[in-house]
């Protein structure tokens, strides 16, 4: 799990890490350009935005206009000292709000933009910024200073900028950002993770010229980057069994070379299973074969060709080569007892596997695959004639009493039967 985490998390990381080391460099740029640099987080804020809504990714709508609403204001009110009472009271107040949208926006559910529900949730976000930025206009939001509570007016630590409050509202609302994170496992959760780590950066070093377009555009471009990744991934990967799929297959094959080889895997009475235990254990039988599948080695790769049918393609090695890797699969998984989950079996993975090493009344089944191997040569045109021939072998290993597999050129010698001794009749 840990793993899948970092690899979420970490082109957002860094991308951060990126504008840190940027950070000294835009500061020595012309005036021009740091003018254009200031005025980037807008483009790009209407851009996801709109990315948002066509991909029907609510939180990252919320949180574009959660920064932009911050960073407007920041750019309107906070370019002068925060020793001035207008100034002061406007940073505090953005310091707290920023957060708390922001662990709002982790806790919410993809609800959908136009329903009442989506449409108040972007009024909170756009009302509290319209609301400060009015009291700062009419010159009155530095009349609240002596009633701001001392939290807020007292630096947690002098070095930064963050007061007492600031800190605490972050060190809370931190909370339900890492735990949405954690528990759902997105790469919209990862960029909501990110944005909400760059808005302590930019908060905390407050006084360095630029760090608030810089980070918030780092923020907004992770988010972006998000939708793409979950496009991504509904187009390449399959939903149920978290392989990559056909389409990812077909781009797959448009890169290899002259010399590969193709195996067609199919699980064998797999319609028996979907009648005698319902499609919910059919479901759990192609998690499992594609578990075990996508464990295959001599750098072979794994894909879900549709319904119970896999593909594995090994670049670089002909029958021979990948048939030892092949026939260690399909006996890994011919040897594996398939426990069928009971109805009142834990839907939690942790708990499910807690109770697997326990012995219970679940019915043990054994599922076996045939398949089918053809490696590309000469007289085969394209990769669909290999898949073609590749069927055709899985359909003999069928005819063959199936649990078997069947190559088209290679053709394994039989094992030599040992001649009989005399104590083998004993």
């Amino acid at each position: 799990m840990f793993l899948r985490l970092a690899g979420l998390i970490l082109p957002s990381l860094l991308l951060l890490g990126g504008m840190g080391l940027v950070l000294p460099i835009a500061t020595q740029l012309s005036h021009e350009y740091q003018q254009i640099l200031s005025l980037t987080p807008y483009p790009v804020a209407f851009i996801v935005a709109l990315l948002g809504y066509w991909f029907k990714k609510s939180r990252i709508l919320f949180t574009a206009l959660n920064l932009s609403g911050a960073y407007w204001l920041i750019q309107h009110g906070l370019q002068t000292s925060l020793n001035q009472p207008d100034a002061f009271v406007l940073f505090s107040s953005i310091s707290v709000l920023l957060p708390l949208h922001m662990a709002l926006i982790a806790i919410y559910k993809e609800r959908g933009l136009l329903t009442p529900t989506g449409i108040i949730r972007i009024a909170l976000i756009l009302f509290s910024y319209l609301a400060l930025y009015l009291s700062w206009a009419n010159g009155s939001i530095g009349l609240y200073l002596a009633d701001l509570p001392m939290s807020m007016l007292e630096m947690l630590i002098h070095k930064y900028y963050l007061s007492e409050a600031a800190a605490i509202t972050f060190t809370v609302c931190f909370i339900p950002v890492l735990l949405s994170f954690i528990l759902r496992k997105t790469y919209t959760d990862a960029a909501l993770l990110a944005s909400f780590i760059s808005a302590l950066i930019m908060l905390s070093y407050f006084d360095k010229p630029l760090i608030s377009a810089l980070f918030v555009s780092a923020s907004l471009i992770a988010l972006a980057i998000s939708i793409m990744q979950n496009s991504y991934h509904m187009a390449f990967i399959d939903e149920l069994t978290a392989i990559p799929a056909r389409r990812a297959l077909q781009d797959k094959l448009a890169t290899l070379g002259k010399r590969y080889t193709l195996a067609m895997c199919d699980i064998d009475h797999f319609k028996k299973f979907n009648d005698t235990y319902g499609h919910d254990v059919g479901d759990q039988v192609l998690k499992m074969v594609a578990a075990k599948l996508n464990q295959v080695t001599g750098g072979g790769k794994a894909y879900r060709y549709g319904g119970e049918e896999f593909t594995l393609v090994f670049p670089g090695k002909n029958e021979e080569e990948a048939l030892p890797y092949i026939e260690q699969l399909r006996e890994t998984i011919a040897n594996y007892p398939m426990h069928i989950r009971n109805q009142d079996r834990p839907k939690d993975n942790d708990q499910g596997q807690q109770q697997r090493h326990k012995r219970d009344k679940s019915e043990v089944v054994s599922v076996q695959i045939s398949i089918g191997v053809c490696e590309k040569t000469a007289d085969l045109a394209d990769a669909q004639a290999v898949i073609k021939k590749a069927d055709e072998a899985l359909y003999a290993s069928k005819k063959n009493g199936r649990n078997c597999s069947t190559t088209v050129h290679y053709k394994p010698k039989p094992k030599p039967t040992r001649r009989g001794q005399r104590k083998d009749y004993a």
